[in-house]
């Protein structure tokens, strides 16, 4: 590792909610990064009833960089996690701040160095998106949640790359101190109860001042919720945040083709196989099967490459199918979001 006293100092966000277990297994390899440049941790608990409390004492004790934020029970007006969100960037020493949660653990000791590398770059930098890879799960479940995350990082950070932000995973971010309190925060929607760093980089990223961290040393591994119904309230909560992006046409001209594509392959491929039968044509048909083929393989080969450079298990055999069912999971989730109520999403008013 080349080092350099040019790294600018941090200040890590870690966002907490009855999660003592997660902050014991996780948080010493954040405090032990590998990092030339002064570093602070900033654990932000959102009134946990478990152990979570005790537990920061006793590490506070062991290490002078870690310092503590208790939110209490009674906050009015605003959702539990933005409020975590304004007093950690506010109590941040620092510039630049990384963000993660509880659960997460970086996959090397070098995350934060990586981290600030990129910050460091360009002095336009205000934001850089990392890559965050989900481990656990079992079954059709794990397998569903691990696929669908990583082939939306894959859109959302290749976009970014060119065009800024248009979400961003909580779980591995750096943004500046400045940049948040010169926009004071989450004003416009304070009670939303997720989304909110996907707002923050909706808003103000663009493609001047957002870099993208894809060094393997950058990466957190989060490991997945224990129960499956989270995947699909991830997905509901979505729906609500996306109605308050700004930035949107283009990605999502870009998303929906990228969903799209394997369906469309699929209709030119049976419209092939159709007209081969009808016109009493083998050639036509068996063409149109070799060609849709073809096709598939050569998109799970591409797409499999990315996943393996990003650390990921591939989907090689898998990845036909999955593919197949991104509309569909998208359309269930904007359906259950349409007709649930829109209180749901919101901090309800003490």
């Amino acid at each position: 590792m080349q080092t350099t006293n040019e790294l600018p100092p941090i200040s890590v966000i870690v966002l907490a909610h009855e999660q003592c277990d997660d902050l014991r297994r996780n948080l010493p390899a954040v405090l032990q990064q590998e990092y030339s440049g002064h570093f602070e941790v900033i654990v932000v608990d959102m009134n946990s009833t478990d152990d979570t409390k005790l537990l920061l004492e006793q590490m506070e004790k062991r290490y002078p960089h870690l310092h503590t934020i208790i939110i209490p029970g009674t906050v009015r007006n605003i959702s539990p996690s933005r409020l975590a969100l304004t007093l950690g960037m506010r109590a941040a020493s620092y510039e630049c701040v990384a963000l993660t949660t509880a659960d997460c653990c970086p996959a090397t000791s070098l995350w934060l160095h990586r981290l600030g590398e990129c910050f460091a770059r360009k002095e336009s930098t205000q934001i850089v998106l990392g890559y965050t890879r989900s481990e656990g799960g079992k079954g059709w479940s794990g397998l569903r949640h691990r696929f669908f995350r990583t082939w939306q990082q894959i859109q959302n950070l290749s976009y970014a790359r060119r065009h800024g932000g248009y979400r961003a995973d909580g779980t591995n971010l750096c943004y500046s101190r400045s940049l948040f309190l010169e926009h004071r925060g989450f004003a416009d929607d304070a009670n939303l109860l997720m989304g909110a760093t996907d707002i923050m980089v909706n808003r103000h990223s663009n493609g001047r001042n957002t870099e993208v961290c894809l060094h393997p040393e950058s990466f957190m591994i989060q490991h997945l919720p224990p129960y499956r119904g989270r995947w699909h309230e991830e997905r509901i909560f979505f729906m609500e945040t996306r109605r308050h992006f700004r930035r949107t046409v283009l990605f999502r001209l870009r998303y929906f083709v990228a969903a799209g594509q394997a369906w469309f392959a699929t209709l030119c491929a049976t419209a092939g196989v159709t007209a081969g039968i009808l016109l009493q044509n083998t050639t036509v048909a068996i063409l149109s099967v070799a060609l849709w083929m073809a096709y598939n393989t050569l998109c799970s080969y591409l797409f499999n490459r990315k996943v393996k450079a990003l650390g990921e298990h591939p989907f090689t055999f898998t990845y036909p199918l999955l593919v197949h069912l991104i509309p569909s999971w998208d359309t269930t989730a904007w359906l259950q979001w349409l007709f649930t109520k829109r209180q749901v999403f919101r901090k309800k008013f003490i």
